[in-house]
């Protein structure tokens, strides 16, 4: 992805900033994303800004950041994380609507070398803002090309060979691979099919959130190698999982996440969730107090061949858990150095 789309991530994910905890979800442009796709995920940025609950919670990690570090010499707060990403852009982080982003990670299109994967944004901006924004965050010269109804914005660089931005009109923007960004064009065009089927059933039955994604998963046997005797029942797990999504959202003053994983056997779903179950009881009983108290709001459930974790918590515990835990680890410091 090109630095514009980071931006995008930056302003919102980077944030984790409308009360209606992400219901702007649907607004995911899933009838321009190419079919030949394995991975959907949607950044609803404009809502996370807007939402003062995250905004409380990361203005928290961010203080205790710099009250315990030296060494830290980034934002703190979130205002000037924003401040900082505007500042190297050019552009104001609320000109940036939704992220929808897409990929192929098993497939390389046209014999390009790299993955296939984009990124559809919607904004306020301009084209020639766009550009501008571009040119500033990547530092970067750029060759102008017309594909279709689009403009095509490549670099001439080769350290980003590969790689472009593409004007959609009406503030929407593409960028990404050249041939995932092409094929954006196509579809809206009419001239390719857009995603459908079982990905993006699974991706509109994912719940809303700020953050939501879906991805279905190689049937591919993993191979333990020599030591597949000792590993047989993690391999055989993981070899039964078909299809993974999940959501990170905020309803009221909770902040919640959510992770499925379908698998093809309700055998191998109970297995895993005994597995996770396992894993983070013994994360739990190793962690300091504020990490414990956490990580006990998770749950792992099994359901038919599903799978679900979850979390939710408080914002207000979170801001307490993020400051006990930057207190208890400036505690051991400064224990250790005494002694």
């Amino acid at each position: 992805m090109l630095a514009v789309a980071m931006l995008v991530s930056t302003a919102g994910c980077a944030g984790l900033l409308a009360d209606d905890g992400g219901s702007a979800s649907e607004a995911a442009k899933l009838d321009s994303v190419p079919a030949n796709v394995d991975s959907l995920a949607f950044v609803d940025a404009e809502s996370m800004l807007a939402d003062d609950t995250l905004r409380g919670v990361l203005n928290t990690y961010y203080a205790e950041l710099n009250e315990s570090s030296p060494y830290y010499s980034g934002p703190t707060s979130v205002a000037e994380a924003i401040n900082d990403t505007e500042s190297a852009s050019g552009v104001s982080a609320s000109q940036f609507g939704t992220m929808t982003v897409f990929s192929n990670a098993s497939e390389q299109a046209d014999g390009e070398s790299g993955s296939f994967n984009g990124a559809l944004v919607t904004s306020s901006l301009s084209k020639a803002e766009l550009k501008a924004a571009v040119t500033n965050q990547t530092g970067m010269e750029f060759s102008t090309e017309t594909y279709g109804n689009a403009t095509l914005w490549v670099p001439d660089s080769e350290f980003a060979s590969g790689s472009v931005v593409g004007w959609l009109g009406d503030g929407t923007f593409v960028t990404g691979t050249e041939s995932a960004a092409k094929a954006v064009v196509d579809v809206r065009a009419g001239d390719a099919p857009a995603v459908s089927g079982d990905l993006r059933e699974t991706f509109a039955d994912t719940r809303a959130g700020y953050v939501k994604f879906a991805m279905t998963v190689p049937q591919q046997e993993l191979d333990a190698g020599p030591y597949a005797s000792e590993t047989r029942f993690a391999t055989e797990s993981l070899n039964s999982v078909q299809v993974v999504s999940g959501a990170f959202y905020v309803e009221d003053t909770d902040v919640g996440s959510v992770t499925n994983v379908v698998t093809n056997t309700s055998s191998a779903a109970t297995n895993i969730m005994q597995v996770m179950q396992g894993g983070i009881a013994a994360y739990e009983l190793a962690s300091e107090e504020a990490a414990a108290e956490t990580i006990d709001k998770i749950e792992v459930t099994s359901e038919g061949t599903t799978v679900t974790l979850s979390y939710e918590n408080a914002a207000s515990d979170i801001e307490d858990a993020i400051a006990s835990a930057y207190n208890e680890s400036e505690t051991q410091s400064t224990t250790t150095a005494t002694a």
